[in-house]
């Protein structure tokens, strides 16, 4: 055999298990984009506990029979703990002395019609700029924090709860008007307590989205439930709806430990903070008012994935992309 032959075969053979090997890795690295069925590895979890609300669509009469358009609602179980904080993991920086309940999913269309449509909340005002037509299984769009506020509050009253939201120190008469809110600044009086419905705050909402097992918890710069960075998007895609053509039902994608759907994308989702994001700042009087926004959205990108991530909006602003969630501090 000449000697060109031989250190051809010879480069053949040290190519050949060199290609597998990177195929190999490749596979197992991004497997969803070779076998969509390795997708069934990643189940959705039941979560640590479970509660769901009813509630009542409107019959023609106005009574409260049951009928198809009651909405289910599904709430899952927080505990307290302490996490990290922020993009960069800054540690013991979320910190929650109590359990509580988070939506499984964000508000849905079908969830905000049956509440406003009801005969008995006709005290109740929004901006009127709300996005709720469409399939029942959509997040809510176009919402303000301030229509936000006032929905929990009338769910509350709809469901024989105790609002959350007042505007007097004794707690006598609750918000109903995102238009009160407007002309008194967004001032309010939060009653302590309360088995009602309200927003999460800013750390509970990024204690649910880390949550392992109370130990150990999710990176600040992954989407919540997964175990890559946001930059991962072969894994992302599995857990978040982002850079998309229009939001998707709830429930589409894999939820997170704790069983809650699209923490990281499909709505953005207020959150009951004021956003300070540097405390020594000179600041506008239009940035003192901003509220904290959450997670990702379908119209954005990336980056707003991570679970670490803090964004401020103005309390007014009605964005396609921004929706929010429910929490609640009792069983």
């Amino acid at each position: 055999m000449s000697m060109k032959k031989q250190t051809i075969r010879s480069i053949i053979h040290a190519i050949i298990p060199l290609t597998l090997l990177i195929a190999f890795a490749i596979v197992l690295y991004f497997p969803e984009a070779f076998n969509p069925f390795m997708r069934l590895q990643y189940k959705s979890s039941p979560g640590l506990g479970s509660q769901t609300i009813i509630v009542p669509a409107a019959a023609e009469d106005g009574s409260k029979k049951k009928s198809k358009g009651d909405v289910s609602v599904v709430f899952k179980l927080v505990p307290a703990g302490t996490a990290p904080r922020g993009c960069t993991d800054v540690a013991g920086g979320t910190v929650v002395t109590e359990e509580f309940v988070l939506g499984e999913t964000e508000v849905t269309r079908g969830l905000w019609r049956a509440v406003t449509s009801a005969p008995s909340l006709a005290s109740y005002r929004f901006s009127g700029l709300v996005l709720c037509d469409g399939d029942a299984k959509l997040p809510v769009v176009k919402v303000s924090w301030r229509d936000a506020i006032v929905f929990c509050n009338a769910l509350s009253e709809l469901m024989g709860n105790q609002p959350v939201y007042y505007q007097d120190g004794e707690y006598v008469t609750p918000v109903r008007d995102s238009h009160y809110l407007e002309t008194r600044n967004d001032a309010l009086f939060v009653r302590p307590g309360s088995d009602g419905f309200r927003l999460p705050t800013s750390m509970e909402w990024e204690l649910a989205a880390r949550y392992l097992d109370g130990v150990e918890w999710t990176p600040g710069s992954n989407p919540s439930g997964s175990s890559v960075p946001y930059y991962e998007y072969s894994r992302s895609d599995l857990y978040a709806v982002y850079n998309a053509p229009t939001i998707a039902p709830v429930r589409s994608l894999v939820s997170n430990q704790l069983g809650i759907f699209d923490m990281s994308g499909n709505a953005w989702e207020w959150c009951y903070d004021l956003f300070v994001k540097d405390s020594t700042a000179i600041v506008d009087d239009e940035s003192r008012i901003k509220r904290i926004v959450r997670g990702g959205s379908w119209m954005g990108n990336a980056y707003r994935l991570q679970v670490g991530g803090e964004f401020g909006s103005l309390p007014g602003i009605t964005e396609i992309g921004q929706g929010f969630r429910l929490a609640r501090s009792r069983w």
